[in-house]
């Protein structure tokens, strides 16, 4: 054995042995010390007098020696017959605690404590030693200190009435009833500990023996959340404090009044009916004919599809964009970036009839669209660089899957062709190497998820993004019931919850062990070498003797930080293994178990592998060797699936109007929106699929429409009708999105740097300390850019200020829609951020020739900037701004030079924080 492992295990067996030798020597005196803290900390949620799971106490010697339904929990003197004894070794058919085995020096001590003849105090006639309070202990927290967030009074009157959203039910699904199922369902259903049940709303509305526990729309009055900041005299869960995540959203919870659900029983051996699937989304639906309208308005059978639906609600359409409008919104739709004065000049001089139809075929053909959609399709994915788990691991290879999605929508690689690559590449056939690579690369998409507590809540994840991803269905609410809405079973959602189970995921780094692992390499025979051999043996002691160490009580501190320095120094010499990819592999083939109420603790029957029966799904074969992930791919992409196609086909569609056919892109089950036009959705989705599923040729149908070049202007008699337009009777003003507007100042001020893709500045694994205490935090400039924002690093639990400021995605989300807030603190932002003022600041310097700022600077701003000539009285009151301006900076010590160059810097970022630069006609 190497000689650090020797000197780890030694240390780490002396702790043990030292631990139960000094510790328990005595076990009639340490009672109070030793055995008390244990029985509280593991015992006393469910065996107290307040409340006796199995009719069992375990406060005071008599109730121990008294026992419950199976008998005395102690023998003394015969740890080996004692039912409590059993039951923390886990050797008993019933385990304890349920959340998980305790301390091995526990368990030690408890058996040494009844092989000693316990004896609490007094003889047992004498009057019992309860536990009244739990030992002190440290525990960290983020500041209590915050401001009372007022209570929605329309969501309390709501929740009250037993009505609840479905933002608000996927949130509870998604975050509350997974939380009580994981911390308080042992204790708190039936019986219930303490008179109090959390299992439905009426019940944690009525209490327990420590009175009302919540206070809808009032967190900061609800004992359960100081209970769970540990701020009170009732700390729960009594195994320690749960994370802030955790607490925010049940504060969330009760300040939106509650709201629960409706029930549905779990019933794993659930079966869809016909009546059930009789939805229009259910159920593929024929191609439907082109509707006949006698208007030479129309430009290709879109037009007609809309101006049917137009005349049968007595709407007109308005007129045309001009073409100064048609370049800006086209160029942005497309590329995301703002046409350069001298596009804007060819397309206005060009007068042929083809004009607009060539400017669509050279926009979609740039390499600026994939970049633009290619974003689009990262947020519906939730992609970030980071893992977002406990101490948010940077993963470098990430960047791989990112450029992947970018080159597939340049390539307009067919959409079916896409999905299977994502969701099986690495089983897919193919025709050289470097395809092959890039298949498994794809798999980046399941690799993915968001990392959370456990590998279940990853997966669930998984299957959760896919159903919203490629089908727009809401399935997280089925992995602890059966959908309410929807016919989803849970028996369905475990279904798909195998395939992911069967697959083999990397991870990135944990707490444990802060380096990747099960990532794949582009060589697999890597794994054969002698040099790979040698290093995971010099690795696996100091990992096998940090999992050991990790799991004794007082030797973290001293112990752990000795192995990651050896860890660290071992991956300062780690050896070239070639190319790795953030992708997955074939696992285990398993069938997955329901888990009760999504506890993965808390297991039923088992759920064959297989596909939603909603939508015409079956179990697997039962020749399939692997995953089952090929199958899925294949089920998802087949042209038959109700859903796929008309999921994609209306994300483009709002991606070009703002809002889409289906106005809930994520949701087209019964709680989402219904289609505002389903023939024109049917339609499209069925000439997709003919197309060979090109985006690129929908998006140009789409582009070449007459509807898509109407104007912005409003209608008063068409908003009586349609306030909303969703029947597109003009088109709908947006507003830039995050990356649009970052985009458009680089582009603007002659900053944007072109060049495409590639990794970011991480630091190497041989640094890697990362822990829930000590998170990875980059330094914000080591990764500054000026490429496409596109190219930005993003991280997973730190959200950037500019993101947020403009709306950017959440990225632990599916995220179909993004939002268009209009606040003081962006124009805010433009005049006082240094990142807009180095932007206007070389724009400035770029239209300053050497002279004084002249009338031609003016209009050269507003055609860079706005994309037109000044007006007459905007060029004078401009130029008597600038003039004024610079006067004021040269009676501060200015320079004539520099005061022209700060005036002018002043009226660049002015122009930048206006509404005509954020909105598109």
């Amino acid at each position: 054995m190497h000689q650090w492992s020797r000197i780890i295990w030694a240390a780490a067996g002396m702790a043990l042995v030292s631990h139960a030798q000094d510790s328990y020597g005595s076990a009639q005196s340490s009672y109070a010390e030793k055995i008390q803290p244990i029985i509280f900390k593991n015992c006393s949620g469910c065996h107290t007098s307040g409340g006796h799971a199995g009719g069992l106490v375990l406060d005071s010697f008599e109730a121990m020696l008294k026992g419950g339904g199976r008998g005395p929990a102690i023998t003394p003197g015969k740890p080996e017959t004692s039912v409590l004894s059993q039951a923390v070794h886990f050797n008993a058919e019933f385990q304890m605690p349920p959340r998980g085995k305790i301390a091995d020096t526990d368990i030690a001590a408890i058996d040494l404590w009844i092989k000693e003849h316990p004896v609490i105090g007094p003889a047992p006639a004498a009057a019992p030693v309860r536990v009244a309070s739990p030992p002190q202990t440290a525990v960290t927290r983020q500041p209590a200190v915050e401001a009372v967030q007022k209570p929605n009074e329309t969501a309390l009157q709501a929740a009250a009435a037993g009505g609840i959203t479905a933002e608000q039910e996927k949130f509870f699904e998604a975050k509350i009833r997974p939380f009580f199922a994981r911390n308080c369902y042992t204790c708190h259903t039936s019986p219930p500990s303490g008179g109090l049940r959390v299992d439905s709303r009426e019940a944690i509305l009525k209490g327990g023996r420590d009175g009302v526990v919540i206070v809808p729309g009032h967190p900061e009055q609800s004992l359960m959340v100081s209970a769970l900041k540990y701020t009170g005299k009732l700390q729960m869960p009594p195994a320690g404090p749960v994370s802030n995540e955790d607490i925010a959203s049940i504060e969330q919870w009760i300040r939106e009044g509650a709201p629960w659900p409706k029930s549905t029983p779990v019933s794993p051996a659930s079966r869809v009916t016909p009546a059930q699937r009789d939805f229009w989304s259910f159920h593929a639906a024929p191609k439907p004919p082109v509707p006949q309208v006698d208007s030479p308005w129309a430009a290709n059978d879109i037009d007609r599809f809309v101006l049917a639906k137009l005349e049968e609600k007595r709407l007109k359409p308005v007129g045309d964009a001009d073409k100064r409008s048609l370049i800006r919104r086209v160029t942005y739709d497309l590329t995301g970036l703002p046409p350069t004065p001298a596009e804007i000049d060819a397309f206005l001089n060009d007068k042929s009839p083809k004009a607009y139809e060539n400017l669509v075929d050279r926009l979609l053909a740039s390499r600026s669209y994939g970049e633009r959609w290619g974003r689009k399709w990262l947020d519906i994915v939730r992609y970030a660089d980071t893992d977002g788990g406990s101490g948010d691991f940077p993963i470098p290879q990430a960047y791989k899957y990112r450029d992947y999605v970018i080159q597939a929508f340049n390539e307009d690689k067919p959409y079916d062709r896409f999905l299977r690559e994502q969701i099986a590449g690495d089983l897919l056939p193919a025709s050289s190497e470097p395809e092959h690579w890039q298949n498994v690369v794809a798999t980046g998409y399941l690799a993915g998820t968001v990392r959370f507590e456990s590998k279940y809540s990853y997966m669930a994840d998984a299957v959760d993004n896919l159903g919203s991803a490629f089908l727009g269905l809401t399935v997280g609410c089925a992995r602890c019931h059966d959908h309410k809405f929807d016919p989803i079973p849970t028996n369905d959602y475990y279904s798909i919850y195998g395939l992911f189970a069967s697959t083999a995921f990397p991870d990135s780094g944990t707490d444990n062990a802060r380096y990747q692992r099960n990532f794949v390499y582009r060589d697999p025979d890597v794994v054969n070498r002698d040099d790979y051999k040698t290093f995971q043996a010099q690795l696996k002691p100091i990992q096998d003797a940090t999992d050991a160490v990790m799991r004794l009580p007082g030797t973290y501190d001293d112990l752990v930080p000795q192995l990651q320095a050896r860890r660290m120094h071992l991956f300062e010499h780690l050896p070239d293994f070639g190319e790795t990819a953030y992708a997955v592999r074939e696992g285990t083939p398993q069938e997955a178990r329901v888990q009760h109420y999504g506890d993965p603790k808390d297991l039923g029957d088992e759920a064959p592998r297989g596909f939603f029966q909603v939508l015409g799904g079956t179990p697997l074969p039962p020749d399939v060797k692997g995953s089952g992930r090929l199958q899925l791919a294949d089920w998802l992409a087949s042209k038959d699936n109700p859903l796929t196609a008309r999921v994609i086909v209306n994300r483009i569609w709002q991606g070009h109007f703002g809002r889409g056919i289906v106005a809930t892109p994520n949701d087209f089950g019964r709680r989402g929106s219904p289609p505002s036009d389903q023939a024109l959705l049917d339609y499209l989705a069925a000439t997709f699929v003919e197309n060979g599923w090109s985006i690129k040729k929908l998006t140009r149908e789409i582009l070449l429409s007459h509807a898509y070049r109407l104007s912005s202007a409003g209608s008063a008699a068409n908003e009586e009708i349609d306030p909303e337009n969703t029947l597109i009777w003009r088109h709908s003003r947006v507003r830039m999105d995050a990356e649009e507007i970052r985009d458009t100042l680089l582009a603007d001020s002659g900053l944007l740097d072109r060049n495409p893709g590639g990794p970011h500045p991480f630091p190497p694994q041989s640094q890697w300390n990362f822990e829930q205490q000590n998170m990875f935090s980059p330094d914000p400039a080591a990764y500054e850019t000026d490429r496409r924002t596109v190219y930005t690093m993003i991280q997973r639990t730190v959200r950037s200020q500019f993101s947020n400021l403009f709306d950017g995605p959440n990225v632990n989300a599916s995220a179909d829609q993004r939002g268009a807030s209009l606040t003081p603190l962006q124009a805010l932002y433009f005049l006082n951020d240094p990142f807009p003022k180095r932007c206007a600041a070389q724009l400035a310097s770029t239209l300053l020739t050497g002279g004084a700022v002249e009338q031609k600077n003016i209009q050269q701003a507003f055609d860079i900037v706005y994309g037109r000539p000044a007006t007459a009285a905007e060029a004078d009151r401009a130029a008597s701004f600038l003039h004024s301006a610079a006067a004021a900076y040269a009676e501060h010590g200015e320079s004539a030079a520099g005061a022209q160059q700060k005036a002018l810097t002043d009226f660049v970022k002015a122009m930048f924080a206006s509404n005509e630069f954020m909105f598109i006609e």
